[in-house]
């Protein structure tokens, strides 16, 4: 009679196993996600909150594309300035469309316009903790995060290493390496080096000059020493990055070099954190299931909320040597820069 029993048993969980009857989405929860980097050197800061959304029945990608399914229509926003854990000063962030903002976001599956956020153009003082509070008014449902600034005075802050922008940037042998080095404010723990590239398009067809810019990230994830900060960029990946943002271009498109600013930009403790955090679950085991981080404390919340800064050296000139190579060297010549810009 066991045996009985059992075979019956295993012809149950065999039937259970092949049948495709099942829900493959989970009953509907409310989860948001909320990001939010408090910079002092920015005009404006923007907190952009969405919501998740499936449906077993409709094509999520058409779903995707209504504004309605990411963003909620109710939210209070509110940002205080603590001191000793007294509040300050509070602020009540209304919501922008971030295309009227002039950050026009790029098309793909989810919706690209309107494209909400939440604006804060209030003073960061360096000297403050910031709290922020996403309060849903139809579900009640509370959101919170906190999170310190970084100085951006020049004081504080400062570029050393080029030092103004009478100095040349060297660049020309790919062998060979380039120091920069700067001063880091505190409440900052890591840096990346940026190198904005400026230069024109011209289009032989047309005669229409078009000019651009492109980030380079040379260097990533310098640590902080807790004062100067000394990191060498290898030359050759100055021309890698350039070679991967401008990529090739039709013949009739004629490019032309112009001279670049320097970005020293930092970052707080908690955006570390978020970073190291999702590089840990790439490589060989990244199908692996893990946890997701943030700093954020609420139901169902996932994102993170912490600070950045930058600092910036205005058109810092290369060398003419720098030129050369970024015109006629054997890493960038399918690039078609033909020379240098008349701006």
């Amino acid at each position: 009679m066991k045996k009985i029993g059992s075979i019956l048993l295993g012809i149950i969980l065999l039937f259970n196993a092949c049948s495709t009857d099942f829900k493959v989405g989970a009953p509907y929860k409310e989860i948001s996600v909320v990001y939010f980097l408090l910079s002092a050197s920015d005009s404006a800061n923007y907190v952009k909150i969405t919501k998740g959304f499936y449906d077993e029945t409709l094509n999520n990608l058409l779903i995707a594309q209504n504004a309605d399914s990411l963003y909620s229509s109710n939210l209070e926003v509110t940002l205080e300035e603590l001191l000793n854990g007294n509040v300050t000063n509070t602020y009540t962030l209304p919501r922008v469309n971030l295309v009227n903002e002039g950050y026009v976001k790029n098309p793909g599956v989810f919706v690209d316009s309107p494209n909400y956020a939440f604006k804060f153009k209030g003073f960061v003082n360096a000297r403050r903790l910031y709290r922020l509070t996403v309060k849903n008014l139809t579900t009640g449902k509370i959101i919170t995060g906190q999170t310190d600034a970084i100085d951006t005075m020049p004081n504080v802050f400062s570029i050393i290493n080029p030092f103004t922008s009478f100095d040349k940037l060297n660049f020309s042998d790919p062998i060979k390496s380039y120091p920069f080095t700067w001063n880091g404010p505190p409440n900052a723990v890591f840096f990346d080096v940026v190198v904005r590239f400026w230069y024109e398009e011209k289009n032989t067809n047309t005669l229409q000059t078009i000019y651009k810019y492109k980030d380079l990230t040379v260097l990533k994830n310098v640590t902080a020493t807790g004062g100067s900060v000394t990191a060498a960029m290898n030359n050759l990946d100055f021309y890698k990055a350039l070679n991967s943002e401008l990529g090739n271009t039709p013949t009739f498109i004629s490019r032309y070099v112009d001279t670049p600013d320097l970005l020293i930009m930092a970052g707080g403790q908690q955006l570390k954190t978020y970073i190291d955090v999702n590089a840990a679950q790439s490589g060989i085991t990244f199908d692996q299931i893990k946890p997701n981080y943030t700093n954020l404390v609420g139901e169902n919340v996932f994102g993170i909320m912490s600070c950045r800064s930058t600092r910036f050296l205005r058109q810092i000139d290369y060398n003419d040597a720098t030129y050369d190579s970024i015109i006629n060297g054997q890493y960038t010549r399918n690039l078609n820069i033909v020379g240098k810009s008349s701006r």
